[in-house]
């Protein structure tokens, strides 16, 4: 694939990321929760088993632990730390189609606001958990989110969802669908995520709604892999949509779809205050 960028990432990038990051990103305040969104296909320990998280931990910020949705309301696994800045992980009802997955993780940040009041939240979504984030973000904006940050997002689709649904289809119309979800195959075509609220709509007239709407005045950073297999790099880009041309800000990466350990250190670099 040819990147569009007009000069590839070589040498030493992760250096020229880090210190074009703070460039970008200056001033941010000190108080800060961190929330890591996972992709359709992953839990929020993702980010751990990454080693995404142990470079935010040497970067200064406390793990406030996980996140998730019970039928009650949003539980945590871990008592509340006083530390200024830290990272929370949320677990996404992943077979859920994505507006469902928004609320859920609405109701996640309207509990950590209480938790930590006066406290500035950034959103740091991966792969569909960025469009997630951002879904939410449009429906709902709130005062307390200053900056989203997207690794590996689709915001314009990825080709890969088409394909998913039709092994999801074909799966479901064989013997073979018996055994999907022993294989973690249940609910792929919904959890690829980007599907409208009725599961009937194709993705792109949801993303067109989604692309199109009007987007709070926060910062906007899309981390976009030049080597993904997955998702193509013009769909990675938040600059590109309808709603966000101008308003975003791009750092490509050679790397692939997966998070890396690099990518925790990028987000440091870009949080921390100067």
């Amino acid at each position: 694939m040819t990147p569009w960028f007009p000069v590839r990432c070589a040498g030493r990038w992760r250096l020229l990321l880090l210190v074009l990051g703070l460039w970008l990103l200056p001033g941010l305040v000190a108080a800060q929760v961190v929330v890591l969104v996972p992709g359709g296909w992953d839990r929020g320990d993702s980010f751990r088993h990454a080693d995404f998280t142990a470079a935010l931990n040497a970067a200064g910020y406390a793990d406030g632990g996980r996140i998730r949705v019970v039928p009650e309301a949003p539980w945590f696994d871990r008592a509340v730390d006083p530390a200024p800045r830290q990272f929370y992980t949320v677990d996404l009802p992943s077979s859920a189609a994505l507006p469902e997955q928004s609320r859920a993780l609405g109701q996640m940040v309207e509990r950590l606001v209480r938790r930590h009041p006066d406290r500035e939240l950034i959103l740091v979504g991966h792969s569909t958990g960025g469009v997630v984030a951002r879904d939410w973000l449009v429906r709902r904006p709130h005062p307390a989110v200053s900056t989203l940050v997207t690794f590996s997002a689709p915001h314009a689709g990825a080709g890969w969802s088409a394909l998913a649904r039709s092994v999801a289809d074909a799966l479901a119309d064989s013997a073979l669908g018996l055994y999907a979800p022993f294989a973690g195959l249940q609910g792929l075509h919904r959890r690829d995520g980007l599907w409208g609220p009725d599961r009937a709509s194709p993705d792109a007239a949801y993303l067109e709604w989604l692309n199109t709407r009007e987007h709070p005045p926060i910062r906007y950073v899309s981390v976009v892999r030049l080597a993904d297999p997955w998702v193509d790099a013009a769909s990675q880009d938040m600059n590109r949509l309808p709603a966000l041309r101008g308003r975003a800000h791009t750092l490509p990466s050679p790397g692939g779809h997966r998070l890396e350990a690099a990518d925790g250190t990028l987000l440091a670099a870009l949080l921390l205050p100067r």
